[in-house]
């Protein structure tokens, strides 16, 4: 036992006396690290921990405890203007928005900060006792009221008329949204936070009052309702900078060395760029064996024997889908994405086709490698590559309420006919050899009477000098195998020459890695998402090889 009274805390280890030596010093166990004091020395110790114990208690908002999740999501501030911030249970995003909202109104004069959540009545009980938990201690013990400060706080009623002015004349105000939605027109905001389950059409509404004064916005999200419009929004298409173990969700064990078991995870994401909004975004992941004021050790035997959904859900913060993607080893990372420099420059070029009437043709090059490897190198139209006469067209398909997406300004048709897209064809493949042009069975056989004939569209194409070759394979299905026996590597293993897919795509080509993440096949021939994928499947049923010396020959057109 310890001389002095210490109080419990889950990060500050008390200081336990395992024995006194001869000398008069004191041996203890401190966090299973064993130290020796002089009784001075341990009733220092004692009282400074006491001391940050009651500071922490007493001004979370100066001296609470810093979790590493809230330090991962303050560091994302400098690349976004708007976070969602998801969470498993008690993991203490709320906690952290809170005092995100306490460091605005403390950070500037006339801050205004809208704090939102789903009822009244919720409000009071879930989100304002933690903004009056980390309001500055100085600030709770001003006079309540006075030529500017009016701050008016009990437990029963929350924040008198949903509102409080800081000494320094920021202002915070408590909205919720079941509230007629005009209210929030006309209001210029530093920061807004949203709580749990914000609809999405008013989620876009509350963008515009942060235009004026540059500000920011925070959404905190428990996923229970797996993914909602407003999830989908930043999640289709973003981009994992960051992942983690999942030690709740093991993978397999193997024989390691000295015959130890060695056990691999699954990866959860920490960090993710979204790509749909339209300001930068990002999305941060907290964990909840984070928060060491969780009780995480109750959560996990709670969730011992729940589906992989619910742990990824309550212990992760992880949505899941309620239709799955069709390739889901496709990673928007490593080692599938690659960065365009790192495509090899050495390979046999292919340029497959999908058209279609009524909106643009969606194209893709691939390169072969010698090691029998595909690379999409790029991918046209794409929201990088301007095109003359139109601007840059933006993205392919954009997360909406249909499963696979919905269509995006690049499908809208550019009015090109069929010499207007041999000049985009020929300034893309500039100096390059194309072995050979594929293009969709459907479309490059359909007839259509010109000139007085019958003729394709292989023939017409033909005519104006660019050749196709029709594509294998009609029915969705045929070629979404391949395409994952392309993808697959063994997770568990390091990634080498012996260990890797035998697919990936240029970072640039962001159209055909939105779709590789997001399609689910379940809006059939009509999902927006659904032509870059066509062309992926009439690529590996084409058997695209790699080709050298003299077979490849260059003629107008293509080679052969």
């Amino acid at each position: 036992m310890s001389p002095l009274k210490q109080s419990e805390h889950p990060v500050y280890p008390m200081a336990d006396v395992l024995w006194k030596e001869a000398d008069g010093r004191i041996v203890c166990d401190v966090g299973g690290v064993r130290k020796r004091f002089t009784r001075d020395q341990l009733v220092r110790f004692v009282m400074l921990r006491e001391e940050g114990i009651r500071r922490e208690a007493e001004d979370p908002f100066h001296h609470g405890y810093r979790l590493t999740s809230w330090a991962r999501a303050e560091e994302q501030w400098a690349h976004a203007r708007e976070l969602l911030v998801l969470g498993g249970n008690r993991s203490s995003k709320t906690e952290w928005a809170s005092k995100e909202a306490n460091e605005v109104l403390a950070g500037k004069e006339a801050a205004r900060v809208w704090c939102l959540h789903s009822s009244s009545q919720s409000s009071i009980a879930m989100q304002q006792p933690y903004v009056w938990k980390y309001l500055p201690r100085e600030w709770k013990s001003v006079g309540k009221k006075g030529v500017v400060t009016n701050i008016s706080y009990t437990q029963k009623n929350g924040f008198s008329e949903n509102t409080f002015v800081c000494p320094n004349g920021s202002q915070c105000w408590f909205l919720n949204y079941t509230q007629d939605w005009t209210v929030f027109e006309g209001g210029e905001c530093d920061l807004i936070w949203c709580d749990e389950l914000v609809p999405l059409d008013l989620l876009k509404t509350l963008r515009y009052r942060l235009v004026t004064r540059g500000g920011r916005l925070l959404v905190t999200f428990t996923p229970i309702e797996g993914y909602t419009p407003t999830i989908k929004e930043y999640l289709t298409g973003a981009r994992t900078l960051v992942s983690a173990d999942a030690k709740l969700l093991p993978t397999s064990r193997e024989d390691g060395s000295e015959n130890k078991k060695s056990e691999t995870f699954e990866s959860v994401p920490l960090v993710q760029e979204a790509r749909n909004t339209s300001a930068p975004a990002r999305i941060v992941y907290f964990h909840t064996s984070e928060n060491p004021f969780g009780g995480y050790q109750n959560l996990v035997a709670q969730l011992e024997r729940a589906p992989r959904e619910d742990i990824l859900c309550r212990a992760y913060g992880v949505p899941v889908k309620a239709i799955a993607g069709r390739f889901p080893k496709f990673s928007d990372g490593r080692p599938h994405v690659v960065e365009a420099g790192d495509v090899p420059k050495d390979g046999t070029n292919y340029l497959i086709v999908d058209p279609c009437s009524g909106r643009n043709w969606f194209m893709t090059w691939v390169r072969v490698d010698v090691r029998r490897r595909l690379f999409v190198y790029r991918e046209w139209p794409c929201p990088k590559i301007y095109v003359d006469g139109v601007g840059y067209p933006g993205a392919w398909a954009v997360a909406g309420h249909k499963v696979d997406g919905d269509r995006g300004p690049a499908q809208k048709s550019f009015g090109f006919g069929l010499n207007r897209y041999k000049e985009e064809i020929e300034r893309m493949e500039a100096g390059e050899k194309i072995m050979e042009r594929i293009m969709d069975s459907r479309y490059a056989n359909s007839s259509t009477v010109g000139k007085e004939i019958v003729t394709t569209l292989l023939e017409e194409c033909a005519d104006v000098g660019i050749h196709f070759v029709p594509a294998p394979g009609e029915h969705i299905d045929e070629g979404v195998d391949l395409i994952n026996d392309l993808l697959d590597f063994d997770q568990a293993r390091p990634l080498d020459a012996l260990n890797e897919p035998r697919l990936f795509v240029s970072s640039e080509c962001v159209n055909t890695i939105w779709a590789l993440k997001e399609w689910s096949g379940a809006d059939g021939r009509h999902g927006a998402c659904k032509d870059p994928v066509d062309n992926l499947r009439y690529a590996v049923l084409s058997d695209l090889q790699f080709l050298e010396g003299e077979i490849l020959n260059v003629r107008e057109g293509g080679a052969y």
